[in-house]
């Protein structure tokens, strides 16, 4: 096995004292200045964070919204030009292949953000799709020219707006806008994976340690910290937010993680029948919230989740909350389960069965701007 792939910030991350640690074959910062700290900076002031390690794709000529849309989940064809969607790529048999964002940069262009430890995996896939179509869409993928960077919290749009060429903070909601930030050509979408406002900043990989270093000169006075995967994965918990190797693998379905409102039938795209029969016929387990009862002990990934001396289920994300002040968890259990918020249920940790209750999602949900 090869050495750890390095992103194009990969020497800013050394010189700012970054713990690194290795995520889906690259090397990332795991944390700064400490997760609880970097989580908390993201909740009330702004974080910045490298992720390079993700993929992009770009897909377009006449034909490439019928790629998506034989592709993905959700309806590419719905989304206007500017503006992006979430959705994910499914197996025949529903299981979900990955879950991503898809951005309409042009009217017959369009950019997909996929998970790094996916990368090969849906590029293969949709190449396949592809090639097996008599009209074919244009393929490329952009990963190894492309950096990918984010500001995430409540001052995210005061930060970039002192820096941005354009109105970046007339940027809707899972909009985009393309321009100079820093002096530095970027896509920039309002889009993110922490339960925040905030932006993520596509820009040439050459330019990606230019304009970390701008952000994080002109944000510091704001709150802003740099930000490693261990505050990007409390944060999207607290957000319940699913994770791919988690609360998503091929072995789970859309209308199983609860993102049905993901899944546009009527389009032909693969998995639509087991997908509609699973509808029909109901999912056969159901992911919930977890919070063990003595607020201290944390249920991890991998634990058995009983009923008395029964097994119903399993966790699949579990971490204490900064925001919270306690542990919090997700995980599946069976459909036929009672699973109401305030169900009493056991977590089985080293061995020993330890009280819990299930709770609504998400734990965490940002607070409504009143100006």
């Amino acid at each position: 096995m090869g050495s750890p792939i390095q992103t194009a910030l990969y020497a800013a991350h050394l010189r700012l004292g970054a713990r690194m640690t290795v995520f889906a074959g690259f090397a990332m910062p795991l944390s700064y200045s400490g997760i609880i700290e970097e989580h908390r900076a993201v909740r009330t002031a702004a974080g910045l964070f490298d992720l390079s390690h993700m993929g992009e794709f770009e897909v377009s000529g006449p034909h490439a919204v019928e790629l998506l849309e034989r592709a993905l989940t959700n309806s590419a064809a719905r989304l206007a030009q500017g503006r992006a969607q979430y959705t994910l790529m499914c197996a025949e048999d529903g299981g979900v292949i990955d879950d991503l964002i898809v951005y309409r940069i042009g009217a017959e262009r369009y950019l997909l953000c996929v998970n790094a430890s996916n990368l090969t995996t849906d590029r293969e896939w949709l190449t396949a799709l592809n090639s097996a179509r008599a009209d074919r869409a244009e393929f490329r993928d952009l990963s190894d020219e492309t950096a990918l960077i984010a500001v995430q919290g409540p001052n995210a749009a005061q930060i970039l707006s002192a820096l941005t060429s354009f109105a970046i903070g007339k940027v809707p909601y899972f909009g985009l806008a393309e321009g100079k930030i820093a002096d530095v050509a970027c896509l920039a979408a309002r889009t993110g994976y922490t339960g925040e406002d905030g932006f993520e900043l596509f820009v040439a990989a050459p330019l990606a340690e230019r304009l970390f270093a701008a952000l994080l000169e002109k944000g510091a006075p704001l709150g802003l910290k740099p930000c490693g995967l261990g505050a990007r994965d409390t944060l999207r918990l607290e957000a319940a937010l699913p994770l791919y190797g988690h609360e998503l693998d091929r072995a789970t379905s859309p209308l199983e993680a609860g993102l049905g409102g993901f899944v546009r039938f009527g389009r032909g795209f693969v998995g639509e029948s087991a997908l509609l029969a699973q509808q029909k016929n109901g999912p056969g387990k159901r992911l919930v919230g977890l919070l063990t009862d003595d607020g201290r002990t944390i249920a991890r990934q991998n634990y058995r989740i009983l009923s008395g001396e029964r097994e119903i289920g399993v966790v699949t994300s579990g971490t204490f909350a900064p925001t919270l002040e306690r542990p919090i968890a997700m995980g599946y259990i069976g459909a036929a389960e009672p699973h109401a918020p305030g169900v009493k249920i056991e977590v089985e940790v080293r061995g020993k069965a330890v009280p819990a209750t299930i709770t609504a999602l998400p734990f965490y949900r940002r607070p409504r701007r009143t100006a």
